[in-house]
């Protein structure tokens, strides 16, 4: 059972059918909009006091002015047993609403009393569902692994080391943490996570390799193939793996010279001439011509 009528709407009818709310002064009007606040909001439903002292001052009134107009401003209220000013049409709301849901209020009001003492035993509203599931979706485990169907799919797209893998795992699992992700099926996500863009360049960042890489750089006793040579500048590593000594001397010329000024790193110098070579970077010797050192022979 309801005790108040604080949850329910005011009628707008309440105000436009009244006399006072036409009345050209707007002292009157708002008076009567504050009685029926006060109505609506007393711990006896639609009810106000009969004290005309204090009904002056629910309605923002003096005590003179309300005796000029308390008649108009009462109307709609009836006076009830022990002396109280009830407005019929807001009580009728309330006797109704009582009367269909009472009990259902009742209920709910004791419910709300025993979950306060209790949580654990008594859920407030229905049955709260697990954290984590809509529609049969699901969150990540919190021991999910990658299965052998899944290991292996990972090393087809270049996870191929123990290292590579624990990366890979710990990545996906972020990934799914994130944002509280929820997927009916986690493996075929992780499937598709394996060849994402995102991963691919997160691996790359980490390694500094692309994943597709891997097995030219870390298995080449196996014969893997190699990486396809790619169209612009070469570094001087992969210059070297392909064994091309033309990308070499290109390399460096375009990075010391002419090409006449370099030389291989296992062409040994002249005799004398020692003083003249400086050794490179990457296990290149270059030389240029700058004159001799000091102390070389002439």
């Amino acid at each position: 059972m309801i005790q108040t009528l604080t949850h329910s709407a005011l009628d707008i009818r309440w105000f436009t059918e009244s006399t006072w709310f036409h009345s050209s002064d707007a002292t009157v009007v708002r008076a009567g909009v504050l009685l029926l606040e006060a109505a609506f909001r007393s711990t006896q439903p639609a009810t106000i006091p009969c004290d005309p002292l204090i009904l002056s001052r629910l309605s923002g009134l003096s005590a003179n002015v309300w005796a000029e107009n308390g008649a108009t401003l009462l109307q709609g209220f009836e006076q009830v047993e022990g002396g109280a000013w009830r407005h019929t049409k807001m009580a009728e709301l309330f006797d109704a609403v009582n009367e269909r849901f009472g009990a259902q209020i009742k209920e709910l009001v004791a419910s709300s009393a025993l979950a306060s003492l209790a949580v654990e035993e008594f859920p407030l509203v229905g049955e709260v569902k697990p954290a984590g599931r809509s529609k049969g979706k699901r969150a990540l485990p919190k021991d999910y692994q990658f299965n052998e169907g899944l290991v292996a799919k990972a090393e087809e797209a270049g996870f191929i080391t123990d290292e590579h893998k624990a990366w890979l795992l710990q990545k996906f699992k972020d990934f799914a943490t994130s944002s509280g992700r929820l997927y009916s099926n986690w493996d075929a996500t992780a499937r598709n996570f394996f060849t994402s863009s995102i991963t691919q360049r997160d691996f790359l960042s980490n390694f500094g390799y692309w994943p597709r890489d891997s097995k030219t750089r870390l298995m080449p006793a196996l014969g893997a193939p190699s990486a396809p040579v790619r169209s612009g500048p070469q570094s001087f590593e992969s210059a070297a793996l392909n064994g091309s000594k033309s990308s070499v001397d290109r390399v460096l010329a375009k990075r010391f010279g002419a090409q006449n000024d370099v030389q291989d790193a296992d062409v040994k110098p002249a005799a004398g001439t020692s003083a003249a070579f400086t050794q490179g970077g990457f296990g290149f010797g270059f030389a240029r011509n700058r004159g001799a050192a000091p102390g070389a022979a002439a």
